[in-house]
């Protein structure tokens, strides 16, 4: 029986997020909650200690989604017609979306609370929820080891991407950490942008105070999402217009003459520049290298503003890693209420999921960083 006592809560206070030395992402992730809907809602899952807030971890209720829409699209192609209808699943997710993607746990402590009993109890907690299918909670290898024995299934899912700028005081100092063709690739494609015309601007505050601005965000936010491969299930809130606009980001915009063409959007949280959104008009922002010049711009705004490291989220192109950007591993760990389904997600569906890398202690467990 554990000593924690979880409960629900759709609010955190300032003394909340002291208490479990939350950071910036975290009061930017509580800017998202008032944008919950029907199918997408947001709640807090805080663990006490006695009167003590011991921990706490955003949780993401995705209710009756069709389990076959986060397929790879071929899987996806024949087997959503099949059994999609039968397969819809209400889904309580722990992970790092609305925390700008960091590569940490979503669990946070306050200090000198055991970590592994207090996930064990927000678990437990989780899984008690009347009329909840499945639990999807994201980690780090090293945070996941708890779950291993809480018959959860685990494996590895897309790594997140870091670009170290520790000790660098110019661009120099960066592309001095890089091999010589990542150096090469690094200047030529700044060149490419640059004989091109275009351009990059920065504008930084609360995006609703720019409604021009907005405006673009949101058109570019719609042209990635008819052009990924990925299916996103929470996106009706991590993108919701008035969401978007409640957000204080650092915001790079690549611009073609009056167009604008690109942009990613960022926030400060201590030594890290974490990306929290991007965006491209698809055929020009490629012609250009539009991408691979605002990662290079939000890397310079790193080492501008003294930090270690630009956090850029999930490992989904390889423009991140021709960055310079080192991968770090995620688990996932997935707990089914009903056998039959744990039988089936085990060895079909985790299998076919967009994100999926591989299985723990398979080759696919190290992530290559070399050219």
């Amino acid at each position: 029986m554990s000593s924690f006592r979880v409960t629900s809560d759709v609010n955190l206070s300032q003394a909340e997020r002291e208490a479990v030395g939350a950071g910036e992402n975290i009061v930017s992730c509580a800017r998202y909650f008032p944008f919950s809907t029907p199918d997408t809602e947001l709640f807090w899952a805080k663990a006490y200690d006695g009167e003590r807030l011991a921990a706490i971890a955003p949780v993401v209720r995705l209710r009756k989604r069709k389990a076959t829409d986060m397929l790879r699209a071929p899987v996806r192609k024949w087997l959503g017609p099949i059994i999609g209808p039968l397969a819809r699943k209400t889904t309580l997710l722990v992970d790092t979306a609305f925390m700008a993607y960091d590569a940490g746990s979503p669990f946070l402590s306050a200090p000198g609370v055991d970590r592994p009993a207090v996930k064990r109890a927000i678990s437990a907690f989780l899984k008690s929820q009347k009329k909840v299918d499945t639990v999807w909670i994201s980690e780090p290898p090293a945070e996941a080891e708890w779950a291993a024995t809480e018959k959860y299934h685990q494996f590895l899912t897309l790594p997140m991407v870091r670009i170290v700028t520790e000790n660098c005081t110019k661009l120099d100092d960066f592309l001095a950490t890089l091999s010589r063709n990542r150096r090469r690739n690094f200047r030529r494609e700044r060149d490419t942008f640059t004989k091109a015309g275009a351009r990059i601007e920065m504008w930084q505050g609360v995006i609703r105070e720019n409604p021009t601005l907005h405006r673009q965000v949101m058109a570019l936010l719609g042209s990635s999402e008819v052009n990924t491969k990925f299916s996103v299930p929470y996106n009706d809130v991590l993108t919701n217009p008035d969401a978007i606009a409640a957000q204080w980001q650092i915001v790079l915009t690549a611009h073609l003459g009056d167009q604008v063409v690109g942009f990613m959007s960022c926030l400060q949280d201590g030594k890290r520049l974490m990306q929290c959104h991007g965006g491209l008009d698809y055929k020009i922002s490629h012609e250009i290298l539009a991408y691979h010049n605002l990662i290079s711009r939000a890397i310079e705004h790193a080492i501008e503003l003294g930090c270690d490291a630009l956090t850029l989220g999930p490992f989904t192109n390889e423009t991140k890693k021709r960055a310079g950007g080192k991968m770090q591993p995620i688990v996932s760990s997935l707990w089914n209420r009903m056998p039959g389904d744990a039988f089936f997600a085990k060895k079909v569906f985790s299998k076919n999921f967009e994100v999926y890398r591989g299985e723990l202690g398979a080759p696919t467990y190290a992530v290559d960083e070399e050219d």
